[in-house]
Formats: C-alpha cells, sequence, structure tokens
C-alpha cells in the first residue's frame, strides 16, 4: 500500500556531472557551465517530461584552487551565477520549478530576499531557494570579513537569517501597491510593514522592496541532514535534499523529519524529502554496472581524498595506505554525510581506496543501476515504503544520464501511474502540493530548548 498520496516528485540536480569522474566520458558535455544555449536546451527538456523542478547547487567559490594537483582535475569553477541563469531560462520555460543555493553565512539576508522574491515573481511563482550554512573554507576565503566558524555558529546564525527573509517576505502582502491615480495612493499602508528585526546577528526594519509572491512565498529547501540541519529542516524546510544510500537510511531520515515537522506544528505531508538517485540504465543489468565501473576507472583519488576530508574535518588522511582498512575516525571529527561513509566502511570492511571511489562516484546517494524495470522497481519501492517522497535525479555524465532517463524511466513510472503526465499547475507549490503554511519562527531565546525538543 503506498504510503504517499499522488504521483513522486521530481527534481533535476543540475550543474554538470555528478560522478566525479564524469566530465571526463567521452559523451560528457562539459560547456554546460558556459554556454546558455545548452541549459535553454536541457531546461525544454526536463519542462517537457514534467519535472518538478531543476534545481543547481552552487559554492561561492571555486574549490580546492589552493591545491593545484587536486584543482585541475576536478570539473566546475566555470559555472554561471545562478540565479543570474535561473532568471534568464525563466524566459524559456513556463512550468518547470526554478531552484538554487544561497547561503546564509556571507550575504545581508535583506539582499536574499529582495533577489529570490524578484526571481520569483520574474518566473510567476516558479522558484525556490535552497538553504546551507555552507561547508567550505573556500566560500569563507572570498569575503574579507568573515572566518569560517564551526558549524553549531553557523546552523544559529542561518536560522535568524531565514527568520529574517521569512518576514521580510511577509511585509508586503497582496494588493499592497493599487497604484490608484484618482485616489493619489501608490501604495496602501495596511499591506506594508517595517519588521523591526533585533537579534543575535541581525538588525532589519523592513519593509522589503518588491511585490508578493504569486505562489504565497518562494519555496524553501533544505540539503543538510546533520542534526542541526535535521532541527532547521524541520522547522522551515518545504522540500528536503538529502544523501541516503540505502531504503532503511532513508525511510529512518524521513520518518524522523517528519516526526520533527509535527513537533512544530507543521502538516508533514506538506515537507516533501526528496533524497538523490544517481540512475544509470542499460539494456541488461551487466551493461548497466559496466557503465558504473567504467567510469570509476577514472577517479581521481587525489580530489577524492580532498573531498572527503571535508566531511571528516580534522582528521587527517593523509599518509594512510590506500589499500589498508578504513582508518577508525573519532565521531567528533565526522560532519553531516561523512557519517555514511565512516558507517558503511566499518559495515562492510571497505579500505580507504573502496571508500574514496564510492564518496566520488555518488557521495552517499543512491545509485540505481540496472535494467529499466530494475530502476522503476526500485524507485517505486521507495516512494510506496514511505522512503521518500520523489527523487533528485543526479546525473551521472551530464547530460546524457538526463536524456536515457526521460526517455526511458519517465516513460515507465507514467505507466505505472507513479509520475505526473501533465502539470497539476503553473506554479512551484502547485505542482509539488505544498501550500502556503505559516511557518513558526525562531527567537533567540527558545534556540537552545528547540534543539533539545528535537
Amino acid at each position: 500500500m503506498k504510503s504517499n498520496n499522488g504521483h513522486m516528485k521530481l527534481g533535476a540536480f543540475c550543474g554538470g556531472s555528478y560522478h566525479q569522474a564524469g566530465w571526463r566520458h567521452p559523451d560528457a558535455d562539459n560547456a554546460f557551465g558556459h554556454d546558455f544555449s545548452r541549459w535553454v536546451e536541457l531546461a525544454r527538456k526536463l519542462e517537457a517530461a514534467k519535472f518538478d523542478m531543476m534545481f543547481i547547487a552552487d559554492t561561492a567559490s571555486p574549490s580546492d584552487a589552493q591545491n593545484p594537483e587536486v584543482f585541475r582535475s576536478i570539473s566546475g569553477g566555470d559555472n554561471f551565477e545562478p540565479m543570474t541563469l535561473l532568471a534568464a531560462l525563466s524566459a524559456h520555460t513556463t512550468h518547470l520549478g526554478l531552484a538554487a543555493t544561497i547561503a546564509t553565512s556571507y550575504r545581508p539576508p535583506y539582499d536574499a530576499a529582495r533577489e529570490i522574491l524578484s526571481l520569483d515573481r520574474i518566473s510567476g511563482g516558479r522558484v525556490g531557494w535552497n538553504i546551507v550554512t555552507g561547508i567550505s573554507p573556500d566560500d569563507a576565503a572570498q569575503y574579507a570579513d568573515q572566518t569560517f566558524v564551526p558549524q553549531e555558529q553557523r546552523y544559529d546564525r542561518g536560522e535568524e537569517f531565514v527568520d529574517v527573509v521569512l518576514k521580510l517576505w511577509g511585509s508586503v502582502e497582496p494588493g499592497a501597491y493599487p497604484r490608484d491615480k484618482e485616489g493619489g495612493a501608490y501604495k496602501d499602508l495596511d499591506r506594508i510593514h517595517l519588521i523591526n528585526h533585533v537579534g543575535r546577528y541581525y538588525r532589519v526594519r523592513g519593509p522589503l522592496k518588491g511585490v508578493a509572491s504569486e505562489q504565497g512565498r518562494p519555496l524553501l529547501i533544505q540539503a543538510g541532514q546533520s542534526e542541526e540541519g535535521r532541527a532547521m529542516a524541520s522547522r522551515v524546510a518545504e522540500a528536503i535534499f538529502t544523501a541516503q544510500s540505502t531504503f532503511e537510511q532513508a525511510k529512518a531520515f524521513r520518518d524522523d523529519i517528519r516526526r520533527r515537522a509535527a513537533a512544530w506544528g507543521r502538516n508533514p505531508d506538506h515537507v516533501k524529502v526528496m533524497p538523490g538517485a544517481l540512475v544509470v540504465v542499460g539494456e541488461t543489468r551487466e551493461e548497466a554496472r559496466d557503465k558504473w565501473a567504467e567510469l570509476d576507472t577514472r577517479i581521481d583519488l587525489r580530489a577524492a581524498q580532498a573531498r572527503l576530508q571535508l566531511a571528516l574535518k580534522a582528521h587527517d588522511l593523509s599518509g594512510h595506505d590506500l589499500d589498508a582498512p578504513f582508518p577508525d575516525v573519532p565521531p567528533e571529527s565526522i560532519v553531516s554525510r561523512g557519517r555514511h561513509h565512516v558507517e558503511a566502511a566499518k559495515r562492510e570492511g571497505l579500505t580507504l581506496r573502496e571508500v574514496l571511489i564510492r564518496s566520488s562516484a555518488s557521495n552517499a546517494h543512491f545509485a540505481v543501476i540496472g535494467t529499466v524495470r530494475d530502476v522503476s522497481d526500485e524507485l517505486q519501492y521507495w516512494f510506496e515504503e514511505g522512503a521518500c517522497d520523489g527523487f533528485n535525479i543526479m546525473p551521472a555524465v551530464n547530460p546524457v544520464s538526463f536524456e536515457e532517463f526521460i526517455a526511458y524511466v519517465i516513460p515507465e513510472l507514467q505507466r505505472r501511474r507513479l509520475f505526473r503526465t501533465e502539470y497539476e499547475g503553473s506554479t512551484l507549490r502547485e505542482n509539488l502540493q505544498v501550500p502556503v503554511d505559516p511557518l513558526p519562527l525562531m527567537d533567540a531565546c527558545r534556540w537552545e530548548e528547540a534543539m533539545l525538543a528535537n
């Protein structure tokens, strides 16, 4: 029996090949970062396939610029700024949701609130904001007045940042600008409000300069899965992108988020959990597995180790034998999805080399490899048995993986009545079936109490 109502939700993780070596595949198109025409083509294909949204993950800085051997071998760094890109793409699409990352650690919340709302208006109510606090010290290095602070402080600040943005979006109600020529009133002052926010990190007067969202409020998305990330997600997120490599982990994560959301007084059905899924399709299982294995042979282990270090903080992996058992890592050194890698190493007796390959290939996301029937069966099982509300599809090789998913898997999901054949509405919220519920605000005096409760 289905534990979800309606169809599964599908996002598309855009911006390049997700598998670390995907960009080296002969069929990879690596000009996406800076060729707008390719983005338009992809967005139109995703919309024709009825995806809920395209999502652009982003960091402020190119990664590993101080490590030349790693920097030269990893893809990325030639990307468009995502909000600018999505604004341009909105003119070439009509129903596809448009979502991107803005970190809370480095920018003023007023600027983020206005930028996101402006894009939402330009697109006709199709925008989602992916909230992250920033995981990389490379980002902090680009801002003279910022340092890379501990995770707990980043989330504390991020909670207040989100509250300020929500208050600013609420400071301008629908109908706030009647522009009454006869009466001489350009604004309706009963519908425009000061917020006068004074908090631990921000002082913002308001109101926001702009017009209310056509979908009521831009969609709030969250991608963290640490304890602090779950606390934030359960309070404000309306869609959650998460990395879960097994059904059991995914089911436990969704159950936990739904319980926490209910504790905040929210409707858990209005929080859509969408784990990442790397899908590799072949005519036979052997063909699909060979495709994946061939990609793994192209992984740069130096880059893999640099990336894994981000999830293990101060625990130094250098000098460890690649073919020896994965080292013991103190729990206090593990950040977010690093826990998946450490637990898998212990559970399966993996070597450091094997962990590096896995972490670079899927980074703890769900890898679905097989025939169209195999892939569809797995996605259906996760969806119907309550491990998720849908998936964020991540291309192992861009854009080939999307094209294969659209050509082969989407029709099978539609045949099984698991995915839509037409959009339900014109806004992102209408298609995701997420109404504009009130969200609880977190003032400073309630922060520690809420963390303990969750």
